[in-house]
């Protein structure tokens, strides 16, 4: 043990006196020091081996600095007014030098008790930009060292002190952080965040429509919803954090948040499909579980590969933001805080908080999901505090299980789902048969797609318009034998509830030979088949077989001007196409989906023409049909069953090589729905990167 050199003063007796000096050699130290909540809680003081340990208070004891005032008591012995200087330093785990420091004052270190009132102030600076100390750097030491000569009784005593957040409360963020229009009304059509428990549909608009046949067999369905939606919409994630005090109460204290970190994290929700039919079931299986083993975080959204976002970067789900400094009236257009990706955990990222502004005490991510329907993503954040000793963040782990995190707050599940609306009802008079738009919609409900309807309601055809149109489309046909076959004396509104009524047969060869001024000899030579038209018409049988395309072309030219200017499917309803379609040779049409003259992309129709009966003794119905001809329109192709039947444009490639009951077939033996292609082609996925032998699909 080290010698200590003591000198004292004695009073010199007198020779032969008896005087006696007592010696009691003057000491310093300090007997208390601790952090004391006014009338409640107190912190633990610790001394240095071997002086005794002092009872009471609290290792974890913690405070909201700033906004709440705590006392720091300290008790010191000094007797002979030895302690030369006293210090208070703030310490941090992992880093020996101290983050802030304070000198006492001669006042300070005299014997006795002291009190000083402190809400965690300290000087601004690096460490604590907003002067108080913070949630980034806790848990705290507080050391005391006293200075002195004399005997040193325990000249250093310490307190621990923790500054924590009590929890954190997501919101959904202010639409007007967003640059795009389409992503602030899409964040206001949500009004709030699902809670736990809850669902919310993310409804990504997309009003879309082929303008060629060309287009059912090539990808740009999925271009096209790519490049409305681009990498996916954008929606503003507020979380707000709450600090804890000394008695365990949620305060607002922003300041007190400084730079600490807040990592957001994503997890996969499982789709159900057991509801879809077999075939489509084991289609949809293969292609959900492609390389689910292998990306992170594993789940079944669509992966990259398709347009999807399972196994991208965090930048892909929660975009890097540069953010901006704090201040009363956020920018309009632009997003507040920082926010960067995580280094070890790939699909997360890190935001800081504002800790003064408009936005105090708040912290956020831009959510980008993914631009495909079908996907569900709950989004957690956590506060990411606590370091390693190498100074990397403790939750920043590519184990993609959830996080063990204190403070934590999860949504509900957010689901991707497209919308498309269905703009106009148009019948001509109220004999053609009435649907069930539920059980159209629940076609497309299968492949997370929501028909909406903005009709309004059923509207009638003005008779005047309808007579002008028609007369307009037969004028400016250039095939003479089409305008010999319509008589512009017959009122075309009023002769009935199909669409179009052409001349008889009889009336038509008349007409002939009035125009081209010829006699029965000469009519085979003018009726005979021709480049545009196949079909003979010397006899009834090819005449009404031929009115049936007539029909079709003459309706698609007379309509356009009907399609409106709202954005969406027009739905054209007649009772029957034309007059002679139950004649020998006539063909009976449910419905058909042609490109209208004006192309325009985000509009379409379809029309619907069954006559009553025209769906007995089969599976098929009305509302089959409409579903078919919008499929049509949403760029599906014909399926190519039944096998023995030849259908017109149909691909095998594009449809589930199982899918004999696709709903774009005309097997009518059986209940039809769409294939599992064609569920994933309408949900946005890219399914050129797909094999139409749904077990191909399967990678590990």
């Amino acid at each position: 043990m080290a010698r200590i050199s003591l000198t004292a003063s004695v009073a010199l007796a007198a020779p032969g006196g008896r005087n006696r000096n007592r010696l009691r050699p003057a000491s310093h130290g300090v007997a208390d020091f601790r952090l004391r909540s006014p009338g409640g809680p107190q912190s633990r003081c610790h001394r240095p081996v071997p002086f005794p340990a002092l009872t009471g208070g609290d290792d974890g004891f913690h405070f909201a600095p700033e906004v709440e005032p705590v006392e720091l008591t300290w008790r010191l012995l000094n007797t002979g007014g030895l302690v030369r200087a006293g210090k208070l330093e703030l310490f941090t785990r992992y880093r020996k030098a101290p983050l802030w420091s304070r000198e006492l004052s001669r006042e300070e270190l005299l014997q006795g008790e002291h009190r000083w009132a402190w809400d965690g102030r300290v000087p601004k600076s690096e460490t604590f930009p907003d002067g108080v100390v913070t949630v980034e750097h806790s848990p705290y030491k507080l050391k005391l060292t006293l200075q002195g000569s004399g005997l040193a009784q325990a000249p250093v005593a310490w307190t621990f002190f923790h500054v924590l957040v009590a929890g954190v409360d997501l919101e959904l963020g202010e639409p007007r952080v967003l640059s795009r229009p389409r992503d602030r009304e899409l964040t206001q059509s949500l009004k709030r965040l699902p809670a736990p428990g809850e669902k919310a549909e993310i409804r990504m608009v997309g009003n879309v429509f082929k303008t060629k046949p060309s287009e059912m067999s090539d990808d740009t369905d999925h271009q096209l919803h790519r490049k409305h939606w681009g990498h996916g919409p954008e929606i503003p994630l507020f979380a707000r954090a709450w600090l804890k005090d000394s008695r365990g109460n949620r305060v607002d204290a922003p300041k007190a948040l400084g730079r600490v970190r807040f990592l957001w994290d994503w997890e996969d929700e499982t789709e159900a499909i057991e509801h879809h039919a077999p075939t489509a079931q084991a289609f949809l299986k293969h292609a959900l579980d492609r390389h689910c083993s292998t990306s992170q975080p594993k789940g079944d959204n669509a992966h990259r590969d398709v347009g999807g976002k399972r196994g991208a970067p965090s930048l892909a789900v929660f975009p890097r933001q540069a953010g901006y400094a704090p201040q009363a009236e956020p920018r309009d257009g632009a997003f507040p805080f920082r926010v960067t990706p995580c280094n070890k955990r790939g699909w997360a990222a890190y935001s800081q908080a504002w800790t003064t502004g408009a936005f105090a005490g708040r912290t956020g991510v831009v959510f980008q999901p993914s631009s495909i329907a079908g996907d569900a993503w709950r989004v957690t954040v956590q506060l990411a505090y606590d370091r390693r000793r190498d100074g990397g963040v403790v939750l920043d782990v590519d184990d993609d299980g959830p996080l063990p995190a204190a403070v934590r707050a999860a949504t509900g599940i957010f689901e991707s789902w497209r919308e498309v609306h269905i703009a106009r009802l148009l019948c001509k008079d109220t004999s053609a048969s009435g649907f069930s738009l539920s059980t159209v919609q629940d076609h497309f409900k299968q492949a997370f797609l929501r028909l909406e309807d903005r009709t309004g309601g059923v509207s009638g055809w003005c008779a005047q318009e309808y007579n002008a149109c028609i007369a307009a489309a037969v004028a400016a046909s250039p095939h003479w034998e089409l305008r010999a076959a319509i008589d512009p004396a017959v009122d075309q509104f009023a002769a009935g509830g199909h669409a179009l009524t052409f001349r008889t047969h009889a009336e038509f060869l008349a007409e002939v030979k009035r125009v081209k001024h010829c006699g029965d000899a000469d009519l085979p030579r003018w009726l005979a088949p021709t480049r545009a038209r196949r079909l003979p018409l010397l006899e009834a049988r090819e005449y009404h077989r031929q009115c049936k395309d007539w029909a079709k072309a003459l309706l698609t030219r007379a309509l356009d001007s009907a399609l409106g200017t709202a954005a969406g499917i027009a739905l054209f309803q007649f009772s029957g196409l034309y007059n002679l379609e139950t004649t020998v040779g006539g063909i009976r049409v449910n419905g058909f989906a042609s490109e209208f003259p004006s192309r325009k992309r985000d509009r379409c129709a379809v029309i619907q023409c069954a006559a009553p009966g025209n769906y007995r003794n089969s599976f098929n119905s009305l509302e089959q049909t409409l579903a078919h001809e919008i499929g049509h329109q949403l760029f599906l192709p014909h399926a190519p069953f039944p096998a023995h039947r030849e259908i017109g444009g149909a691909q095998a490639n594009r449809h589930d090589i199982d899918g004999k009951d696709c709903l774009m077939g005309y097997d009518f033996t059986t209940e039809r729905r769409f294939c599992g292609l064609c569920l994933l082609r309408l949900r946005g996925w890219n399914t050129h990167a797909l094999n139409h032998d749904g077990a191909r699909n399967a990678r590990p």
